[in-house]
């Protein structure tokens, strides 16, 4: 646990940034920096506007835009007024240009710190395009859907716009939305598994063969449908970029349950009850109960200590800042296999695969997030 919570605090360090606060320098002080509208260069006007050959003065972060034939129209960066929406690694500026008749001609995403293959489904779906011709106020009021495959980081980018743009129309956030009713769906299913899992949890004999349905209905909701799992890669950017619990209440709540109940009781809940993951290796397993490979003790050894050095191995990478992305191998993106970095849906097939014949060997042998869990799980019992 030292040793996690050390190589935690470097992540931390070497980004600059502890939950989201500045380590260096006051707060009054990156207060007023982040308060600041983000200049605009002349190349980046140009990626919207390829003949612009001149910008004005920016008013309140907004730059006029003109070419040799006169007014080509305005540029202007989300931020700072994004700067605190996270998508699934951190914020997700956005270039947002503006025609001479002050309607949306095109919007860009900026560099920002999200995988690559995620954030490309979201873009490469059309998500960017899904604003041209409206007007400030028309943006801020067009329902959009997030991406499937790269939910949080189409929902950054939907939240960033609406941002940028409620300022530019002076269009008050009450009057900018309306209900997402489909959200309001999404969360009121996790609730109510959630509600079940805890149930599960304290009394299983209440559940009993009923279980198979639980973990079939985490498969379709978490890990399927809405792809709200937890991760180490998800945990590492809120130790740097800050719990956006507003924005991922669901999820925090999740995370919250899966260490507090352990460190209470003693026993694992989001890997026993909850994990799309390890539901769908138990349901997998039940389909061959009589032919199972048998493995050493000493082999389960040593493959117990691969999950270990995976997460350690990980932590230090990154804290050291070299280019590491949990993401990019953790086996939950199987269930979304359109945006799947290829390593980790490799990973997630076979043990899948391997499942029929070894209880759950991502859980036992690999899963990072599943030995983070089971340190704080542990060192309850040592206390005991």
């Amino acid at each position: 646990m030292v040793i996690l919570l050390l190589l935690l605090l470097l992540i931390a360090v070497n980004s600059g940034t502890l939950l989201g606060t500045p380590l260096s320098g006051s707060r009054d002080e990156a207060d007023s920096t982040a308060a600041e509208s983000p200049v605009v260069s002349l190349d980046e006007a140009r990626l919207a506007f390829p003949q612009a050959s001149m910008l004005g003065e920016p008013r309140d972060g907004v730059y006029e835009v003109t070419g040799n034939n006169g007014a080509l129209g305005f540029v202007m960066k989300s931020s700072p007024y994004s700067d605190r929406i996270i998508g699934f690694m951190g914020p997700t500026p956005l270039l947002i240009a503006l025609g001479t008749d002050g309607r949306i001609a095109k919007v860009l995403a900026l560099e920002n710190k999200e995988s690559a293959q995620y954030f490309g489904v979201a873009t490469g779906s059309g998500l960017l395009s899904a604003w041209d011709g409206l007007s400030p106020e028309e943006a801020v009021a067009k329902e959009v859907d997030a991406v499937s495959g790269a939910t949080y980081s189409s929902r950054a980018v939907i939240s960033s716009l609406r941002a940028r743009m409620s300022a530019v129309g002076s269009v008050e956030s009450r009057q900018a939305k309306s209900a997402d009713w489909s959200a309001l769906l999404r969360d009121a299913v996790l609730v109510l598994l959630v509600l079940v899992s805890l149930v599960a949890y304290f009394r299983p004999s209440l559940v009993g063969k009923r279980r198979r349905w639980l973990l079939a209905a985490c498969i379709l909701v978490l890990g399927i449908w809405q792809g709200r799992m937890l991760s180490v890669a998800q945990f590492t950017t809120w130790v740097y970029g800050g719990i956006p619990v507003v924005a991922q209440w669901a999820v925090v709540m999740v995370f919250a349950l899966s260490v507090v109940l352990p460190m209470i009781f003693g026993k694992a809940y989001y890997c026993a009850w909850l994990c799309p993951m390890g539901a769908a290796q138990t349901l997998l397993g039940e389909v061959n109960k009589k032919h199972k490979l048998r493995l050493s003790p000493r082999l389960i050894s040593w493959l117990t200590l691969l999950r270990s050095a995976i997460l350690f191995g990980g932590l230090l990478t990154i804290g050291i800042g070299l280019s590491f992305d949990f993401a990019d191998y953790e086996a939950f993106a199987v269930f979304h296999p359109q945006s799947a970095p290829l390593v980790a849906l490799v990973i997630g097939i076979v043990s899948l695969v391997l499942s029929v014949w070894i209880p759950r060997p991502w859980c036992r042998f690999l899963c990072p997030l599943g030995e983070m869990l089971e340190l704080v799980r542990k060192k309850q019992q040592t206390a005991k």
